[in-house]
């Protein structure tokens, strides 16, 4: 049994369950924020069960979790008192207390590997570690320093967030994506923000292309993303236009990379993961960043690739064994 622990707006995990039921692979998706209302749950004698659809299942029926995007447990019974505050966190905890019985090895991925592998700054050292090349890069909140990396690099910065990259406000149409951008001398003048919030600068590297890595057990997919500023060359951050006038190329990673991000995941535990590279225009191949729950479905979509293809070899195939 595959259980898949996500949310009830996630359209990759809807994307992927059209595939499983083609290929007849018994799944069952667990949507956490309407969970409570589909699930009966008991304890006794060292024996947790979930039951739901009549059916009941145990720790030792899972074959794999895959752990795509949970959110926290709601219903609509509860409001925002203390004792619905209470039950929330009883339920929360039984949940967590079922999936604790089920090995680290069957999860993709474990939730402490995901929290492990989430530390944009921690990747950078570990990725270097283990030989691969990295941009030149300053997380600071003093604007002497800044100006003083601005001046190495001659001018040739990159800024962006640590964490998220997301601001999210009152109404939908309000939130805001930080993308990647360059650091021009204008920037320079008037530093006081930088005072408040530790920032992320990078040396910008000029590419040839970027390049996306999705990794699942022993399955790599790797396609090379182009896309041209006005003056020809890379962009900075492909994800603006909405990535609507991108042009995708799957391609064969050379060895020692595919061999080194190998280590990386083992280093985390991870068996999947989004991982974003570059190659320059000296032909030199850049680590931004790994994500351990990155999307893929829009590369089987707008790529041509089979991510899918590899879900479901995982998940039908023999059990990984721990080491």
């Amino acid at each position: 049994m595959v259980i898949i622990l996500t949310n009830s707006q996630d359209a990759t995990v809807s994307y992927l369950v059209s595939a499983l039921e083609k290929s007849k692979v018994h799944f069952l998706r667990l949507d956490t924020d309407k969970l409570i209302s589909k699930v009966a749950i008991s304890y006794t004698s060292g024996k947790p069960v979930i039951k739901t659809d009549n059916f009941k299942y145990r720790p030792e029926d899972i074959s794999v979790i895959w752990y795509r995007r949970p959110e926290k447990l709601k219903d609509n019974r509860f409001d925002n008192s203390s004792e619905s505050r209470y039950t929330l966190a009883e339920w929360a905890e039984f949940i967590e207390c079922f999936f604790a019985h089920v090995p680290k090895t069957k999860w993709i991925n474990h939730p402490s590997c995901n929290s492990q592998a989430s530390r944009k700054l921690e990747q950078l050292t570990r990725a270097s570690s283990l030989g691969l090349m990295i941009p030149d890069t300053l997380a600071t909140q003093e604007p002497d320093d800044l100006r003083a990396f601005y001046k190495r690099h001659d001018g040739r910065l990159i800024v962006k967030p640590i964490s998220i990259g997301y601001i999210e406000r009152p109404g939908e149409s309000n939130d805001t994506l930080i993308y990647t951008n360059r650091v021009e001398s204008r920037h320079l003048e008037n530093l006081t923000d930088l005072t408040i919030c530790p920032t992320l600068f990078q040396q910008f590297i000029q590419k040839q292309c970027d390049v996306r890595i999705t990794v699942l057990d022993t399955d790599i997919h790797a396609v090379a993303i182009k896309a041209s500023d006005i003056p020809g060359e890379q962009r900075c951050d492909i994800r603006r236009n909405n990535m609507a006038d991108v042009a995708y190329e799957s391609i064969t990673l050379p060895e020692s990379i595919k061999t080194k991000l190998m280590r990386l995941m083992s280093y985390y535990g991870l068996r999947f993961a989004a991982i974003d590279m570059a190659v320059s225009t000296a032909g030199e191949w850049y680590f931004f960043e790994i994500n351990p729950n990155g999307q893929w479905a829009w590369l089987d979509m707008s790529a041509n690739m089979n991510i899918s293809a590899s879900f479901i070899k995982s998940f039908t195939g023999p059990a990984i064994k721990s080491t």
